[in-house]
């Protein structure tokens, strides 16, 4: 019934609303992801519904995805112009520990982009510019030097998780993250084209308060708004049935096996729980990475009843999240994340570390927050609530059904009705 409202509103707001030409740049952006690419492909799907897109992308692995759509039944309908620069150096494991070396060819790329465009100027009409993905603010590219409308967002910051769990990385994490913190707090402070990029938008679109503050007091940007960088894909699901007394309460981790994650904490937990023995429990895991080997022993040294899947599509994740009790949203390090509103839209609670962009997501309402004091504390808050809440079962399913109402306040279709009076505001 939801949707369906959503969906009139849309239509009724459709009605009225003027087609602008916007020109795009989402170097990650494919069908069928998450992460950058999911953010790029959602914004670009949508906005290319109601207005006319050049898009401007990588040809990265999964761009194939992206010219099929544009190629499509569906995408001919739309007014869609698609240009591909080659980015040379990926954003694989090498690069990670030595960022800069992405960087620099990234920066490369938004340079192509930027003598592409200065091109394209002079033979389209092109009312908005709109730099979408990376959503870092590390490099907003040279769009806003030319004489259009600048709209950069939404824009993330890492490099802020708290310094006093440095200790739980290994060392190459350990390095990256000083790395990655130390070339954050620089750039922020002294990085004058970001500051330019801030300043000469005509709005910068933040994925959360603390980010707002950030690029309001730090880089100077004249007007902010908050929307965050994923948003909820609301479908006609039934509420699940309440677990029954003697079922065990299944526990969902999704994400990459390495310490920023915090599968430990987790882990750690539920030892505490099988230390008393008395609640019946199922841990779900979802992902690979270089910390899964020592995650799966340690469940194997304490007898927890853990089911591994390893990757599972994109496409299979929401029956996970169904089927699941609670989703753990544990990194130390990241931005709002997509799991969180494929979480809450099929009814899972989150329980999340009360600490970046998903904490102004998660309350009282659809899950539990945890503050980060120490190691100890949180595992042992994680431990309180997980007991809780096996023994409360008409108290979680509450949660679950507050889950749901509160992914579709973070509907893809209110996001784009954001986007569209932010480019009403821009232009009129």
């Amino acid at each position: 019934m939801i949707g369906i409202i959503l969906l009139y509103k849309l239509m009724m707001f459709t009605k009225n609303m003027k087609r602008y030409k916007i020109l795009i740049t989402a170097n990650h952006c494919a069908p069928g992801q998450g992460s950058e690419h999911g953010v790029g492909w959602n914004f670009f799907k949508r906005i290319s519904e109601f207005h006319d897109v050049i898009l401007i992308c990588n040809e990265h692995d999964y761009i194939q995805g992206v010219i099929d759509y544009v190629n499509s039944e569906e995408g001919k309908k739309r007014n869609i112009k698609l240009f591909l620069i080659k980015q040379k150096i990926k954003y694989n494991k090498i690069n990670r520990l030595f960022p800069f070396l992405y960087y620099k060819d990234y920066n490369k790329w938004q340079k192509n982009v930027f003598n592409l465009v200065k091109e394209l100027i002079n033979t389209e009409e092109i009312d908005i510019i709109h730099h979408i993905t990376n959503i870092t603010f590390r490099e907003p590219g040279y769009l806003w030097k030319l004489n259009k409308p600048f709209l950069w967002g939404p824009i993330g910051v890492l490099g802020d998780e708290p310094i006093r769990f440095q200790s739980i990385y290994n060392w190459k994490e350990g390095i990256k993250n000083i790395i990655r913190r130390i070339t954050c707090i620089y750039q922020l402070r002294y990085s004058k084209r970001i500051k330019d990029a801030a300043n000469e938008s005509v709005a910068c679109i933040c994925i959360s308060k603390h980010i707002e503050k950030i690029v309001k007091n730090q880089l100077g940007a004249k007007k902010t708004y908050i929307i965050p960088e994923t948003g909820a894909i609301i479908t006609q699901t039934p509420p699940p049935p309440k677990r029954m007394e003697n079922k065990p309460i299944q526990l969902l981790w999704s994400a990459g096996f390495d310490s920023r994650k915090g599968i430990l904490f987790l882990i750690e937990a539920l030892r505490i729980i099988k230390k008393e023995n008395d609640i019946n429990f199922n841990l779900i895991l979802v992902g690979d990475g270089y910390e899964r080997k020592k995650a799966i022993n340690l469940c194997e040294k304490y007898s927890i009843n853990y089911e591994y899947k390893g990757y599972v599509p994109y496409q299979e994740m929401p029956k996970l999240y169904y089927n699941s009790h609670f989703f753990f949203l544990l990194s130390l390090s990241d931005a709002t994340t997509t799991t969180v509103f494929e979480s809450l839209t099929n009814y899972c609670p989150v329980i999340a570390f009360n600490h970046l962009s998903f904490s102004e997501v998660v309350d009282d309402t659809c899950g539990k927050k945890i503050d980060l004091h120490t190691k100890r504390q949180i595992s042992n808050d994680i431990a309180h609530y997980i007991r809780h809440y096996y023994y409360h079962e008409d108290e979680r399913y509450l949660l679950a059904l507050g889950a749901r109402k509160k992914a579709e306040n973070y509907s893809w279709e209110r996001k784009i009705e954001q986007i569209n009076n932010i480019y009403n505001s821009i232009l009129n």
